[in-house]
């Protein structure tokens, strides 16, 4: 199982190291400049991947590493729609970091699209958001002891809803949910939304009773109680919301997920380029304006750059096909 801890002192160390060796006499980077970045979104505004572009686009901004920064969503197709628009205008996408991650290899291996996170090029990793199972404010089930007693008696009590399809992550999150609490994920009833933002208006508005997404996608409505987080698919608890308990705490085990997010650039950026934003990323998660977004979005920290984000995301892909073959929504 990968690990998906970054400590803040190992990132300030790494970027230290990275700031001495980039420069040459006269304080001049030995590396392309970076003027401009345009980050390409595949899925809509308020959803995950959203939410890190547009936290990265504040903290660069901030920071004073890049003055001109841009979001593109170009929603459809599960993500499809952005990731054949960098293949197909590679040439003109230089300053684009495409943002996505854990859908990526998910929606790939069901064969929902043809491309690979191998047919774009991956700069670095940058956050690991663990699952959470949310509610409404008003919902009848407290708890997620309750909820869970409610889907024992009847799988098809409690509404699921996620932003990706049938067989996508968030869906995978809650039948992996669902199959170890005993409950027969196939008989569960969900409601796939395009992107998280539409997710949450729909548990709003009562279209579904649970969503199943990165609960750090749902801090503001958390923290004004519209919603509910009952508890989060990790092995132990979160310092961020310390009194939410784990599926282990309630006697589930074994349900432990999160979503990677990562950047990715065009097929056949030449690799000065990469690394140069490779380095923009590092000098970047160092800063005092990073850890402002990531503290108020409650991100989880997971960097990895170069041969060794590749290596994860190849192992990534490994982990996520056994899920994909024991829930039955691949054969093996």
């Amino acid at each position: 199982m990968t690990s998906f801890r970054t400590t803040r002192r190992a990132i300030l160390r790494g970027s230290a190291a990275l700031a001495g060796a980039s420069l040459l006499p006269g304080g001049v980077f030995a590396q392309e400049a970076i003027d401009r970045v345009n980050f390409l979104v595949g899925f809509g505004v308020g959803g995950g991947f959203d939410q890190t572009a547009r936290g990265t686009q504040e903290a660069l901004q901030k920071s004073g590493l890049v003055a001109n920064v841009t979001v593109e969503n170009r929603t459809g197709g599960g993500g499809s729609v952005a990731i054949a628009h960098l293949i197909e205008t590679a040439a003109r996408q230089q300053n684009t970091l495409m943002v996505n991650g854990t859908s990526i290899v998910v929606r790939s291996l069901n064969r929902e699209f043809s491309q690979t996170f191998r047919d774009v090029t991956l700069v670095s990793t940058i956050t690991a958001e663990v699952f959470g199972l949310l509610v409404a404010g008003n919902s009848p089930h407290r708890d997620i002891g309750g909820l869970t007693t409610a889907l024992r008696a009847n799988p098809r009590a409690v509404r699921f809803g996620g932003g990706s399809p049938r067989g996508g992550i968030d869906h995978l999150a809650a039948s992996k949910y669902l199959k170890q609490a005993g409950v027969d994920p196939k008989a569960m009833q969900y409601v796939a939304y395009d992107g998280g933002g539409r997710a949450m208006a729909g548990l709003l508005g009562n279209e579904v009773q649970c969503l199943v997404m990165p609960y750090t996608e749902a801090l503001t409505q958390i923290k004004a109680g519209q919603v509910r987080l009952v508890a989060i698919m990790n092995d132990r608890r979160i310092a961020d919301v310390p009194d939410v308990p784990t599926l282990a705490d309630a006697g589930i085990p074994n349900a432990v997920l999160a979503n990677v997010r990562a950047f990715f650039m065009a097929p056949g950026t030449p690799q000065a380029r990469v690394d140069a934003y490779a380095n923009l990323l590092e000098r970047l998660i160092a800063t005092p304006a990073w850890e402002e977004v990531r503290a108020r979005n409650g991100w989880n920290m997971f960097f990895r750059r170069g041969a060794e984000a590749q290596a994860f995301f190849v192992q990534h892909e490994r982990d996520i096909r056994a899920l994909l073959v024991e829930q039955g929504f691949i054969q093996g």
